[in-house]
């Protein structure tokens, strides 16, 4: 018992102690041919972190914050066989921590209770008068206000001349398959 315990509480502060990573993930399916049409999503890269414990390392139960994303969109093929991509690149700001995700709010307070009274007997009964006042003070802490903020991004244009057959993004490479004026077949991959 007292050896898993042990382990147990080993593991914990292992995993306390785990540096903070920043990962992508993409909706699209990977290494399969895909087709698009004008203004479809070719790619969407979603960016994000570990959230950062009160120790500067990822958060013991690996919750995590975002940190942007980004798409290609099909814009269609030109007349010279040009194929026409349109990127999007946003990043977010944020202060987010697990200290000020976890809603806990802590309050210490103090009570004084102070009581007067009289007794008196008379015979073999006993009369008793009293009165009592209580104070009470608390201080409240709540967790530090977290904020997001989006750094606006302008969409660019992206050209890829009908020779050129991969463009890479994000970590990612995509590859033309082929192109007609309004459908794209194409493959994603991850950059290893």
């Amino acid at each position: 018992m007292v050896r898993s315990l042990c382990v147990l509480l080993g593991a914990a502060l292992l995993a306390a102690c785990a540096t903070i990573d920043h990962t992508s993930s993409v909706k699209q399916s990977l290494d399969k041919a895909l087709v698009a049409g004008p203004g479809d999503l070719l790619l969407r890269v979603d960016r994000e972190r570990d959230l950062e414990n009160a120790f500067g390392k990822a958060d013991l139960f690996g919750r995590k914050t975002k940190e942007g994303f980004t798409e290609l969109r099909f814009g269609g093929v030109e007349s010279n066989g040009e194929v026409v991509l349109f990127r999007k690149d946003v990043q977010i700001v944020t202060n987010e921590t697990t200290m000020s995700r976890t809603p806990i709010t802590t309050t210490t307070g103090r009570a004084t209770t102070s009581m007067s009274g009289s007794a008196s007997t008379s015979g073999s009964n006993t009369r008793i008068q009293g009165t009592g006042t209580t104070s009470y003070s608390a201080t409240t802490l709540s967790p530090a206000s977290d904020f997001h903020v989006v750094v606006p991004s302008d969409t660019v244009a992206v050209r890829i001349a009908s020779t050129e057959k991969r463009i890479p993004i994000a970590g990612y490479v995509i590859e033309i398959i082929s192109s007609s004026r309004n459908a794209l077949e194409y493959r994603v991959t991850k950059i290893q």
